[in-house]
C-alpha cells in the first residue's frame, strides 16, 4: 500500500501499475497478484483504509456532540472533526480526488458512513426547520464542500483562528431560523379584481 500510495501522490493515476508498484515495493509482480488481481482492487483496498482513519475521528466526536447544551457548541464539534478529516493524509486525500476516475472511486469520510446519520445529534437543536432529515443532508453538503475545497486548494485556510466560527455560523443560521411569516403578514394576499357591473 506505501508503495501505491506513494506513485499516486508523486505521479498520479497513469503512472499507477501494477508493474510500477511491485518495483517500489521491491517484490515480483506474481505475488502481487495472488493479493490484487489488478490496479483498481489496489486502489480500492488503499481508499478502503483512508476511510477508515477519517472515519475514527468523527466517531470519537459524535458521544461529545451529543452532550453539549447549544447548537453552536455542537456544530463547533462537528465542524472541528470534519476539518481533523481531512488533515489526515492531506496528500492521499488529494490525490484521490484529482487522480481518481469515477468509476474507481469510493466514498471518502462523511459521504462513507450512512450519509446524514451522524448528523442525526443535531435535530434536537434545530428551529423552524419543516424538514429535518432534508435539512440534514443539505448541511452535509454544504459543509462538505467548504472543507474540502479549503483542503484541496488553499489548506492555508483551515490556520485561519476564524474558519471554524465562519463555518459554524453558515449552519447556525441554516439550522435555527425566525418563525415562518403568513402570506397576509408579507403582504402577498391576492387582490381581488373589482368585476365590471353589466348594463
Amino acid at each position: 500500500m506505501q508503495a501505491a500510495t506513494y506513485i499516486l501522490v508523486k505521479f498520479g493515476w497513469e503512472r499507477l501499475t501494477t508493474n510500477a508498484i511491485a518495483e517500489r515495493a521491491g517484490v515480483n509482480i506474481g505475488p502481487l497478484y495472488q493479493y490484487f488481481p489488478n490496479k483498481q482492487a489496489i486502489i480500492a483496498e488503499l481508499q478502503r483504509r483512508h476511510v477508515l482513519q477519517t472515519r475514527e475521528i468523527l466517531s470519537k466526536a459524535l458521544p461529545q456532540v451529543s452532550e453539549q447544551r447549544s447548537l453552536r457548541e455542537a456544530l463547533t464539534l462537528l465542524v472541528v472533526a470534519m476539518i481533523d478529516e481531512h488533515r489526515v493524509a492531506p496528500a492521499v486525500h488529494r490525490a484521490i480526488d484529482a487522480e481518481l476516475p469515477r468509476s474507481v472511486r469510493v466514498p471518502l469520510g462523511d459521504e462513507s458512513r450512512g450519509g446524514d446519520q451522524p448528523l442525526q445529534v443535531l435535530q434536537p437543536f434545530m428551529k423552524n426547520v419543516p424538514d429535518p432529515h432534508f435539512a440534514l443532508r443539505i448541511a452535509r453538503i454544504a459543509a462538505h464542500a467548504v472543507i474540502h475545497e479549503a483542503a484541496s486548494h488553499q489548506p492555508e485556510l483551515f490556520d485561519r483562528p476564524d474558519f471554524v466560527d465562519e463555518v459554524v455560523a453558515l449552519l447556525e443560521g441554516y439550522f435555527r431560523r425566525p418563525a415562518a411569516r403568513s402570506a397576509v403578514e408579507i403582504g402577498r394576499v391576492p387582490v381581488k379584481k373589482a368585476t365590471r357591473s353589466k348594463r
